[in-house]
């Protein structure tokens, strides 16, 4: 569990990672101090001071890092309970954003373990990005829009969809498949738990239809979303804020709102 960590800093933000790992430190750091500038400008919102920012080259140790010596004891009295999901999330994932008691912990992989992560879940939603570097790079972004965001208790759909879109803005092209806007057509009632479903066809529904409400809302809404994140909502209250921007009945909240996303994003024939 012990690893030491060297530091760098960008702005406010340090990154922490093994001596062999300063390459990927600078790529991850820069691409952090970006993310943060569009964080503030688009969203409105700051990366806190009590998060850290690593090059995760494993699951365990920069986590452990990260946590406090109270939380430290408990994480290792309770390893068997937490450490399996952290390893099967480790296969697929580029990186992550993990609470730690009052800490917050970015971990994003150096891009050659990128590219041995499993990627099928990735494949059936992103644009392919063949280059390991640039992916890492939008998964600092992603990651980071979590840590900013964390505090406002988003429903997962426009969690996702608010750190995908910020993506976008990072590379300056759509990094989400155009053909996922389908989902739209047939996809069930957005959920409004802040948990991912683990089934990989519902997770699936709320990365891609999270992103393009998002994306809808921002075209077509610009600044609406920014005034809702300046402070916390319970998602009845954010959906009855979205209803009445758009003057649609909350009974027919999500048909309503589906039918009119898909119209936006349909392709011209």
């Amino acid at each position: 569990m012990t690893q030491h960590y060297e530091t760098l800093s960008f702005g406010s933000l340090k990154v922490f990672f093994a001596v062999p790992e300063r390459e990927a430190a600078e790529l991850i750091g820069a691409a952090a101090e970006t993310s943060a500038r569009l964080i503030r400008e688009h969203w409105g919102l700051e990366i806190p001071p009590e998060v850290r920012l690593y090059v995760m080259t494993s699951w365990l140790a920069p986590m452990f890092h990260a946590a406090s010596w109270p939380l430290k004891i408990l994480m290792g009295m309770k390893l068997p309970l937490w450490g399996w999901g952290a390893r099967r999330l480790w296969r697929v994932a580029g990186g992550w954003a993990q609470p730690l008691g009052r800490r917050r912990m970015v971990g994003v992989k150096p891009p050659r373990l990128i590219q041995t992560s499993d990627s099928g879940f990735g494949a059936r939603i992103f644009v392919p990005e063949p280059d390991m570097a640039r992916k890492a790079e939008q998964i600092t972004c992603h990651e980071l829009t979590h840590a900013a965001t964390a505090h406002l208790e988003l429903p997962a759909w426009l969690n996702e969809g608010i750190a995908m879109l910020t993506v976008d803005r990072f590379v300056g092209s759509p990094t989400v498949k155009a053909e996922t806007a389908a989902v739209l057509a047939h996809a069930p009632a957005t959920p409004r738990s802040r948990r991912l479903p683990q089934d990989p066809d519902a997770l699936v529904y709320v990365y891609v239809r999270g992103y393009w409400l998002t994306r809808y809302f921002e075209e077509t809404r610009p600044g609406m979303l920014k005034d809702l994140l300046t402070q916390r909502h319970p998602p009845a209250e954010l959906e009855n804020r979205i209803a009445a921007a758009y003057g649609i009945e909350q009974a027919t909240f999500w048909r309503d709102l589906d039918e009119r996303v898909a119209a936006h994003f349909k392709p011209s024939a």
